[in-house]
């Protein structure tokens, strides 16, 4: 049985099959799981909030079994097919005036991944967390960048695609500018 928050996040995700997240009333959410306004501002407050929450929740369900160096393209890749695979909720998410605060969102959710992988990587070394935290912030910025002008171009070219290419470059990178910071 879902929580509240998750038939929300679900409302919201129906919803969002027909309208831009900024066209998005909370009287539409909540008409779509029958629940009450009390109800949706007793969890959020307000719409915006809801969409951090089920961009957060539904990353993390995605990234938390692949938080690891071995396995962060089939991270990469699950998200990149996700998104494509709802490119009607992405799109009106992305085309709306509240991209900039979307991006935030995935920000936050990419860089947790991001650092959880440097932190395990670095465990045996002798690296300042500042440095730590830069190399995550550079890598999320990365990968951010790449789904943004994914996003853009219509979300067409093949994730998996996406990702060889990725990892072809980064192979190996995380663990050796670790090196390059460690002490």
């Amino acid at each position: 049985m879902p929580t509240t928050e998750e038939t929300l996040a679900l409302s919201l995700r129906d919803v969002l099959k027909r309208k831009p997240v900024d066209k998005i009333t909370v009287k539409d959410i909540v008409t779509e799981c029958n629940l009450t306004r009390q109800t949706f501002y007793n969890h959020f407050a307000d719409i915006y909030e809801l969409v951090e929450y089920a961009a957060c929740t539904n990353a993390r369900k995605i990234l938390d079994k692949t938080a690891s160096y071995d396995k962060w393209q089939c991270g990469f890749y699950a998200v990149m097919t996700v998104m494509q695979n709802n490119k009607t909720i992405v799109k009106n998410t992305y085309q709306s005036n509240y991209r900039d605060l979307m991006e935030k969102y995935i920000f936050k959710v990419i860089y947790s991944y991001v650092i959880d992988i440097v932190e395990k990587l670095a465990e045996d070394m002798n690296v300042a967390q500042k440095h730590k935290d830069f190399i995550a912030h550079f890598y999320t910025l990365a990968f951010l960048a790449l789904i943004h002008e994914w996003v853009q171009n219509g979300l067409k070219e093949d994730p998996k695609k996406i990702v060889q290419q990725v990892a072809t470059l980064v192979q190996g990178d995380f663990k050796n500018d670790l090196q390059k910071y460690a002490k």
